[in-house]
């Protein structure tokens, strides 16, 4: 995986700073970031001292606003305090949301602090997986295979066959902008086969595998 999480709470000096260090310690391929909906400015000692005595501390993690990193394309927001649920804001692209709430240690003993890492390495860490992994599932998959004819194309997940349809029309009628003029020449026949999640479809021509995943990965109709 090579996804992007953002943690929200209240202040971004306690839970969410946390979050982002054990989730940038053990989740491998996730990449996270941390912010405050009211940010205090400083991360309360407590929340360093805890993440130092488990080696997770680095001296860029520190509070700060959503505006710092509005313009990272997350995969999953969580917000890990009510406030922060109540009053989280809109992005410029659609992203799941989801809260997973710890209670604030801020104001207590440290022994507060301990239980929350604790708290957020056995509950966050592997809530967030689980929601990354099935993005990955729910994703379109799609395989390619040199056929005698041409080239086979193997859509499977979330895949509409009129997608498919849509996708091999703007080719025929010559409003396809992901595939070059070359490549189209060589194409002398199109079928699909299959049906919503299970899509096939059918090139022939002297086309390689490698020409037509160049044109697949620039289709509007596909991503």
């Amino acid at each position: 995986m090579d996804k992007k999480v953002l943690i929200i709470c209240t202040g971004n000096s306690c839970r969410s700073i946390i979050g982002e260090a054990l989730i940038n310690r053990y989740l491998n391929g996730v990449e996270a970031y941390s912010c405050g909906v009211s940010p205090s400015g400083r991360v309360n000692p407590n929340a360093k001292r805890v993440l130092e005595e488990n080696l997770l501390w680095r001296e860029d993690y520190y509070s700060k606003d959503l505006d710092e990193v509005i313009g990272i394309d997350f995969n999953l927001v969580v917000t890990v305090c009510n406030h922060a649920k109540e009053t989280c804001p809109t992005f410029p692209k659609s992203v799941p949301i989801v809260h997973i709430g710890f209670i604030d240690p801020d104001g207590k003993e440290y022994s507060a602090f301990k239980e929350t890492y604790r708290e957020i390495k056995e509950t966050l860490l592997p809530k967030v997986e689980e929601i990354l992994i099935k993005q990955e599932g729910d994703k379109m998959q799609k395989n390619l295979f040199k056929t005698n004819s041409g080239v086979k194309i193997s859509f499977k997940g979330v895949v509409q066959k009129q997608q498919i349809v849509k996708m091999v029309e703007n080719c025929k009628s010559g409003n396809c902008e992901c595939m070059s003029d070359e490549t189209k020449k060589k194409i002398t026949n199109m079928e699909i086969d299959g049906k919503d999640g299970d899509v096939q479809l059918n090139l022939s021509g002297n086309i390689s595998k490698e020409e037509i995943a160049k044109a697949l990965a620039k289709s509007k109709v596909l991503n």
